[in-house]
């Protein structure tokens, strides 16, 4: 087929989880089929994309986002539309053009759209649809508002809420095929769209890349945690950590040492950075933290979807202490391939456990890196999400896709 797949973030070189995910598949598709990727770029990508041009044809159009007040100022004014900020902020008639274009000299079969943020986009008549959802867009803003510390961000995200979920609701009825990341997410779209196909590809991981080092050496009573700081589930899990966690962990063990690595702003490395804490901010390769930690910890309260640290970190053999929600639609049990902890007192509680039993640290290790061999490499992935591709392309009728989101575009 003929295959046009689109993002808003360019996917080179994928230092993100959504960036991973859309790399890799990309990769996946391309061995398969004719595909060209659509996408944002910056000047500061110019290397990157000549990069990725090397595996793939790259088609890009240029982007400029506003940031602190500027950007504020922007999400006052959404609330005056019913297009939810996020998908204002990815829409733009250059993208649009671009897409038009693509779709007519490349004989366009199918347009790959990654997320929701992406569903104000059109195509033409005839050509099939299929959205990536990395998580359910809605369920991420209805858990902010639940564990949101500020008053002002618990309010906008009830607000964001509700347009989200009106406007991704509307999308999953007007596209071929709805692709997710767990069994846990495909009920809640097939309740609402259930003549379109339904996959599951979950996030995986490059087992050759992330893989053990058996008797490698780790530090006592060391903990990691990895995540982009620019991403609100993950500084909020950070500072959980630090503020909820980490002085439990402390009282018990004193020498404990905590590493929190991923790119992070100036003003959260100093607020983070505490008496045992290390902010690294973005490092090249994150696999020396991981292998060289006691545990990888995962005190993720927001968000949804499948979280690429956590089968990155299993593959790797390291044991894991995640909250429910943090491990949320992998095929993880509590004591086989790592241990749960939901509130301060049960997290810090295991993550002791973890410090005192390196027998138990090395059981978990091992189950864990067999469940990544057996459900999670990117292969496996691309296969699954061919599966859906020729599922969707097999359904008979031809369908309408004129405006993915069943409205004007966003304003």
């Amino acid at each position: 087929m003929n295959i046009i797949f689109v993002t808003a973030q360019f996917p080179y070189p994928p230092r993100s989880g959504i960036t991973m995910r859309v790399y890799q598949l990309l990769r996946q598709l391309a061995r398969r089929h004719n595909v060209t990727l659509l996408s944002y770029a910056e000047p500061t990508h110019k290397d990157a994309v000549t990069e990725l041009r090397e595996q793939v044809p790259v088609v890009v159009t240029e982007r400029r986002l506003p940031s602190g007040v500027a950007k504020r100022a922007d999400q006052l004014r959404s609330l005056a539309s019913m297009t939810p900020f996020t998908s204002r902020e990815a829409y733009s008639q250059e993208l649009q053009r671009t897409l038009d274009e693509l779709c007519v000299t490349t004989s366009c079969d199918v347009v790959h759209i990654e997320g929701m943020v992406l569903g104000g986009l059109s195509v033409p008549r005839g050509v099939r649809v299929i959205l990536d959802e990395p998580d359910v867009a809605y369920e991420v803003y209805q858990r902010m508002c639940e564990s949101e510390r500020s008053l002002i961000r618990r309010v906008y995200n009830r607000w964001e809420y509700e347009r989200v979920r009106r406007f991704e609701q509307q999308l999953w009825k007007r596209v071929d095929a709805c692709v997710v990341t767990s069994d846990r997410d495909a009920p809640t779209v097939e309740s609402i769209a259930p003549h379109i196909v339904t996959g599951v590809v979950p996030n995986a991981v490059d087992l050759e890349y992330f893989s053990p080092s058996w008797g490698h050496s780790t530090e006592p009573n060391s903990v990691v945690f990895n995540g982009t700081l620019g991403y609100r589930p993950n500084v909020d899990a950070a500072f959980h950590l630090v503020d909820d966690i980490w002085p439990r962990v402390l009282d018990r063990c004193p020498d404990a040492k905590l590493t929190i690595v991923g790119r992070a702003s100036d003003a959260d490395r100093r607020s983070l950075t505490r008496p045992g804490v290390f902010v690294t901010g973005e490092v090249p390769d994150i696999r020396p933290y991981l292998q060289s930690a006691a545990l990888v910890a995962v005190p993720v309260r927001m968000g949804g979807g499948t979280r690429l640290k956590v089968v990155e970190g299993l593959a790797m053999g390291k044991a894991m202490v995640s909250t429910s929600l943090g491990c949320e639609g992998l095929a993880v049990r509590d004591g086989d391939h790592l241990l749960i902890g939901d509130g301060p007192d049960e997290f810090a509680a295991r993550i002791l456990e973890c410090f005192a039993n390196p027998e138990l640290r090395d059981r978990l290790g091992s189950s864990g890196r067999r469940l990544t061999e057996e459900e999670y490499s990117w292969d496996l992935a691309g296969e699954r999400l061919d599966a859906v591709y020729e599922r969707m392309v097999g359904v008979r009728g031809e369908r309408s896709n004129a405006v993915l989101a069943g409205a004007e575009a966003p304003r």
